[in-house]
């Protein structure tokens, strides 16, 4: 696998999962007034916490994969 096939791979890879990490929030803005059990709370609030995280390795991810697929076409 040559550089720019890598690059290719990161770079969706990353946009898929910011994709997703995008539906995850909208999805917790639009039922934050439905009741939950403690548990279902305390596991949407610590993945919540966690998405700061998963947004900066996905645009690192991405950003990776942009440019090897630019040094490498």
């Amino acid at each position: 696998m040559n550089g720019g096939a890598l690059g290719a791979v990161l770079l969706w890879t990353g946009l898929v999962w910011l994709l997703g990490l995008g539906v995850f929030t909208v999805a917790c803005r639009v039922s934050a007034a439905e009741p939950r059990a403690w548990r279902d709370a305390r596991r949407i609030a610590a993945w919540q916490r966690l998405s700061p995280h998963v947004l900066a390795g996905c645009s690192l991810l991405a950003a990776v994969g942009g440019a090897l697929l630019v040094a490498y076409p």
